[in-house]
């Protein structure tokens, strides 16, 4: 799109182009800032012209303030008809997620935003394969939620393609693009005022207009250098004639809202009319501006045009400047307003734009446009659009009567879970709470309660959730599923604190009263949570009640959970290193996932490198582990702290130092920044592990203390989860510590023969023949030994089998 001659800005021109043109300096992000109307747009416009002159291939958007609450609309315009040639070199799960946020698709099945912004990081890294590539969004700050998200996430994660990114926004570089990009790969250009000159430049070739040098001069001090203000003062004194009296003060208004509000004054009906469609569409092609317009459309898209208060961009009209399109809606008549939505309402393209304009042009609660909303609000939750479902979810409240109080509660729940999603906890908890406050003693509000503990949890402390469903627990009696749901509320809260024996007592209470009201899910889920709780206080598995929740979760139609009982009894045979029981179960529940794209296949592939490095393929374990990152990396989620820990810990065993140390090192940073203690405890076995190999007992013991602490404080007292049980030990007696290594071992020996867990039996063992032969007592570590390769036996753990015969090597070679 033409902007006319570009004057004034020379200098930031040359910078744009000698970025452009040093491919080292890419991937790189040029950033345009500056306030209304002082020429960001046309600086954009020739920094696109330049890149596609230098050989890029371009993808532009204009965001509009009409299109800023219309889901992916600014995705689709960027991409456009580049990405569906792509679509078949995308994995499926992102393949999927971009057709049904582009609506290339008819898919119905639930899409997670995340997997749509890492299909954009493919995408853009395969358009940039053969030629550099340029993504430009002009006014950014109106970019639709969804589509931000997607370019907050891509763009920053470019290391070495050829791209390079050219946005414009108003007030400041946003932090996301600060972190993304920094030193030589971030060109920040704020555009100040335009010089006297410049504005005399720009009256002249644009307007062809020239004025008396007082004149200009008080053009150019009341607009303040402004581009856009001076050309409308320019406008403003040609329709008063362009003739000033001698001495005679210039009827020039100080203010540029003024002057916007004076040139909308003198616009004709008819260009006004098209204004207001084009602000309120958020794709304002001709075919649908006309559609709307309807009788005599091509004479009022004419004038429009040739008032230049819209601009045809391709097959799209757009404003002259975003000043414009709002001060045209806000003068619109609120009624007049509301038939004009309601007009589109007919014309618009697909059901979430039509429910969008419903909306807006109804005011009443209306049943049946309550109802559009809500499905629409799903709909737009299943293509990965959190703020536009969270919006609709909104509107489909508003609408609803409130005599109707099932659908008043059930969408208030709703819009409360799509602001949730949306990252908007506030919202979800203001609604939660207004609904607490209107709801009436009892069942009810306890629900709310659960409901509200639920959304806290995801934003404070665990006590604060924790007391919310406390307070709902003196409220639910009568209601069984409801103090079904608060007493499994209170025991999952529980694994984030160290009372985990309360916990434990809370899932009893849960699993009974869930059989009693025959609530087979909740029964399921709550079965699912005793058995964690069970397993991780050292009481071993709750094999009765895990079958019952495996049975319940197989009658349901939602079978395999993502996290539920299959996923516990999977976790429970890996840690208890019951190699022959665990790879077929986790396998079939990995292939079942895998067929319906469920991210929870995560979690299988974890397990399945945690099972193979305890069973010595470490080769099919780290492909495991670099599979789960990956899987998680195509649903578009970063890694976190207990994801990496698989891939270090091979790493680690396969003597690939380096990599292993810089992984756990990373990924340490991380969890204490963000306070994840258990993968705190994690790495730091890893790196203990790695100090202990390379024969420095002192330095492994200062990781390997705080990791065998904290699992002490949350009460980890299975041995199948104590990682560094082997190499805190062996480092204490390394360095001579027998009085602390025989303290520690003592209680753990006791655990491990209590629940017959032959992998830690082998161990401990080990380890006592070692405090025994450092005691000197040569007879007793010879019969400790002997114990330790009995326990082997029984357990599948080459690594381990192969320690304890070092170590006995070595014992019989100093004796």
């Amino acid at each position: 799109m033409s902007v006319g001659p570009l004057v004034g800005r020379e200098d930031a021109t040359e910078r744009i182009r000698g970025l452009l043109t040093s491919e080292d300096r890419l991937p790189a992000a040029v950033v345009l800032v500056g306030v209304a109307g002082i020429g960001k747009t046309a600086l954009w416009t020739a920094g696109t012209n330049d890149a596609a002159a230098a050989g890029y291939r371009v993808l532009s958007g204009r965001a509009s303030q009409a299109e800023a609450s219309w889901s992916f609309s600014g995705l689709a315009d960027l991409l456009g008809d580049d990405a569906a040639p792509l679509l078949p070199e995308l994995p499926p799960v992102q393949r999927r997620a971009l057709e049904a946020a582009l609506l290339l698709g008819d898919s119905e099945a639930g899409v997670q935003e995340h997997a749509v912004a890492a299909a954009v990081l493919r995408v853009l890294t395969l358009l940039s394969r053969d030629t550099p590539l340029l993504v430009a969004v002009d006014d950014l700050q109106w970019l639709d939620a969804a589509s931000l998200a997607s370019l907050r996430y891509a763009l920053p994660r470019l290391r070495s393609e050829r791209v390079a990114a050219l946005v414009a926004v108003r007030d400041e570089v946003p932090d996301w693009l600060r972190r993304g990009f920094d030193g030589d790969h971030l060109l920040t250009v704020e555009l100040g005022p335009l010089s006297l000159g410049a504005i005399h430049e720009l009256l002249r070739t644009r307007l062809e207009m020239s004025f008396p040098r007082p004149v200009l001069r008080q053009i150019w001090a009341t607009s303040g250098g402004n581009p856009f203000f001076a050309l409308e003062l320019a406008r403003a004194l040609e329709r008063r004639g362009g003739v000033v009296e001698p001495g005679a003060e210039l009827p020039i208004p100080a203010s540029l809202d003024v002057l916007v509000q004076e040139r909308i004054d003198g616009l004709s009906p008819a260009t006004l009319r098209v204004g207001r469609i084009v602000a309120a569409l958020a794709d304002p092609t001709v075919d649908l501006v006309e559609s709307a317009l309807g009788k005599g459309a091509g004479a009022d898209l004419e004038e429009a045009l040739g008032s230049r208060v819209v601009e045809l961009d391709n097959d799209r009209l757009r404003f002259g400047h975003p000043l414009l399109a709002g001060a045209i809606s806000a003068r619109a008549v609120p009624r007049s307003q509301r038939t004009l939505h309601a007009r589109l309402a007919t014309l618009v393209p697909t059901a979430e734009e039509r429910a969008r304009h419903l909306a807006l042009a109804t005011t009443a609660p209306d049943r049946a446009v309550a109802a559009l909303l809500e499905a629409a609000a799903q709909s737009a939750r299943a293509r990965g659009a959190s703020a536009a479902a969270a919006e609709l979810a909104d509107h489909a409240l508003r609408l609803t009567p409130a005599v109707d109080g099932a659908d008043v509660a059930r969408r208030t729940l709703d819009a409360a879970d799509r602001h949730d999603e949306a990252g908007d906890s506030r919202r979800a908890i203001a609604l939660l709470g207004e609904a607490i406050a209107a709801a009436p003693a009892g069942p009810e509000r306890a629900r709310l309660l659960v409901h509200l503990a639920e959304v806290t949890s995801h934003v404070a402390e665990p006590h604060e959730a924790t007391a919310l469903l406390e307070r709902a627990l003196l409220e639910a009696e009568g209601d069984g599923a409801v103090e079904a749901s608060i007493h499994l509320g209170l025991a999952d809260l529980s694994r984030a604190t160290t009372d985990r024996e309360e916990g434990l007592a809370h899932a009893v209470t849960a699993v009974r009263i869930a059989r009693s009201v025959g609530d087979d899910a909740l029964t399921c889920r709550a079965l699912s949570i005793y058995g964690v709780l069970h397993f991780s206080l050292g009481l071993g598995p709750a094999e009765a009640e895990m079958e019952e929740a495996l049975a319940l979760e197989r009658s349901l139609p939602q079978y395999p959970l993502a996290d539920s009982a299959t996923a516990i009894i999977a976790h429970q045979f890996v840690m208890s290193c019951d190699i022959e029981s665990a790879r077929p179960h986790l396998q079939a529940w990995r292939d079942a996932l895998n067929a319906r794209d469920d991210p929870g296949e995560v979690h299988a592939l974890w397990l399945l490198s945690w099972l193979e490095l305890r069973a010595g393929n470490w080769e099919l374990g780290a492909r495991y582990a670099a599979d789960s990152l990956a899987l998680n990396a195509q649903f578009g989620y970063a890694p976190q702290p207990p994801e990496e820990l698989p891939g270090a810990a091979i790493a680690a065993h396969r003597g690939e130092i380096e990599d292993a140390r810089e992984r756990s090192e990373r990924a340490l940073a991380v969890a204490e920044a963000t306070d994840v203690r258990i993968a705190q405890s994690g790495h730091r076995w890893v790196l203990g592990f790695i100090e202990l190999s390379l024969g420095n007992p002192d330095k492994a013991l200062e990781y390997l203390r705080d990791g065998w602490a904290i699992r002490d404080e949350v009460r980890m007292l299975e041995p199948g989860h104590r990682f560094e049980l082997a190499d805190t030990l062996e480092a204490l007696i390394a360095v001579g510590d027998l009085e602390e290594a025989e303290r520690l071992l003592q209680p753990w020996e006791e655990r491990a023969g209590r629940l017959d867990r032959a992998w830690a039996l082998a161990i401990l063992a080990r380890c006592r023949a070692l405090v025994l032969a450092a005691h000197g007592d040569f007879p007793g570590a010879w019969a400790s030994f002997d114990q330790a390769l009995a326990q082997h036996a029984r357990v599948q753990d080459p690594f381990q089998h192969a320690r304890t015969l070092l170590a006995l090597g070595a014992t019989q070679r100093r004796a």
